[in-house]
């Protein structure tokens, strides 16, 4: 149910072409149709990567390079010298955000050392690389063997190879296995209901997760994320989030008898395996789709907000997307926008500084008012508190879960007493 005289509204539709002009057209599809546009949404299709192995026999002993896992992300690959080879990483579509992935594996015959050097094309960061001997458990590589100036066309990253595949990522990796892995075992822990609300373009099923104690009413805190492919931190912060909210504690166990959370996990399946740096496959930004509604995955976790919220006494409280940038911050609604509850965005990140006075709490009401982003549609379409969590991309997993899990419970707290003294549903 929406805050008491919030109108909710869905402007703006004619901003689609220019929302459209940003993906670059390489197929043609059935185009989507869009309600309110008066015309469909022109046909688009992210530029994949083929998928192979490189073989390289010109220096002893041989190397092979592939980009044959999920999350992987190699344009182009090549010899220039002993043992000595170049990759191209280029985005899904242009213009683009600024923020590259690239993913791949590398063995040798033998023992040998070898210099990879990195192209990455259209953005100027050169994020520094991890590596990993399983794919799992990720090193950042010392500073020693990485030369990674900002714009610099190439960067120069050297590796002790072997038979064993060595995974090399912009970042440690944390994909759709992981992270459904993660949330079946929470769910079979917690007798969460699973459901399938929708397929991505690609195939691949969104699912949304019920959490609830047995009786809790109607209540909803929505929680989603991964809507863009290479923002890992936000997953290790997602996850951190429920953990919390999942957990024995007194405050989580009262938290799950009042309140129900709604949990997709991941927003863009498609975009996490093609190791894409920002978009679906249908080269959109999911999070600048909030209202245009081009594409399959944000019209199915819309969809299930929505019939969520239409169950007899049901009213959300609160909704958090949560995403990864070059520090941690949050986006919260603005001052003047009247939610329900009142002023929780407010007060839960002064809640989170007071706990942690040794850590910044940098929030901001006033990033992408503009754009057709998750928080601005939970605002005007359900009323409520619509809040961005970005997580460092270079912050440590220990310090995120320390953080997040403070602030997951900060927010329960909060939620908790806001109910204590709210109106009853209409």
């Amino acid at each position: 149910m929406s805050a008491p005289g919030h109108r909710p509204t869905l402007r703006g539709f004619v901003r689609i072409a220019a929302l459209a002009s940003l993906a670059l057209p390489v197929a043609c599809q059935a185009p989507v149709a869009v309600p309110g546009a008066g015309a469909p949404a022109p046909a688009r299709a992210a530029i994949l990567q083929e998928r192979r192995e490189w073989a390289f026999a010109g220096a002893s002993p041989a190397v092979t390079i592939d980009n044959r896992f999920p999350g992987a992300r190699v344009n182009r690959c090549e010899e220039v010298g002993p043992h000595d080879y170049r990759i191209t990483i280029t985005p899904e579509n242009e213009p683009i955000n600024p923020s590259p992935w690239y993913a791949f594996r590398i063995r040798a015959d033998a023992p040998t050392d070898v210099t990879v050097r990195i192209v990455i094309a259209t953005a100027t960061t050169r994020p520094h690389p991890w590596t990993s001997a399983d794919g799992r458990g990720w090193t950042r590589v010392p500073d020693a063997d990485w030369t990674g100036r900002s714009g610099a066309r190439e960067c120069t990253l050297r590796l002790n190879v072997g038979p064993s595949a060595k995974w090399v990522a912009s970042n440690r990796m944390v994909g759709n296995d992981a992270i459904g892995a993660w949330a079946d075992a929470t769910a079979a822990r917690m007798g969460a209901v699973v459901r399938t609300i929708g397929t991505s373009r690609g195939g691949r099923p969104i699912r949304l997760f019920e959490f609830a104690a047995p009786g809790a009413p109607e209540d909803w805190v929505v929680v989603i994320g991964r809507q863009h492919p290479p923002e890992v931190s936000g997953s290790v912060g997602l996850m951190a989030f429920m953990d919390e909210a999942t957990g024995a504690s007194e405050r989580a166990r009262a938290f799950r008898a009042a309140f129900r959370v709604a949990l997709v996990p991941v927003v863009n399946p498609d975009g996490v395996d093609e190791g894409q740096w920002r978009s679906t496959l249908g080269a959109v930004d999911a999070n600048r789709d909030w209202g245009p509604f081009t594409q399959p995955e944000v019209r199915a976790v819309r969809d299930a907000i929505l019939a969520l919220r239409a169950r007899p006494g049901a009213r959300v409280w609160l909704a958090l997307d949560f995403h990864a940038t070059n520090k941690d911050i949050l986006y919260l609604p603005r001052e003047d926008e009247r939610t329900f509850p009142p002023r929780f965005a407010s007060q839960w990140a002064a809640a989170i500084q007071a706990r942690f006075p040794d850590y910044v709490v940098e929030s901001t009401g006033s990033h992408n008012v503009n754009e057709w982003t998750f928080k601005r549609w939970a605002f005007e379409e359900l009323g409520v508190p619509g809040i961005t969590y970005e997580l460092g991309s270079a912050t440590p997993d220990a310090r995120i879960r320390r953080i997040v899990s403070g602030a997951s419970d900060e927010a329960m707290r909060l939620l908790l007493q806001a109910k204590a003294t709210a109106a009853p549903t209409r």
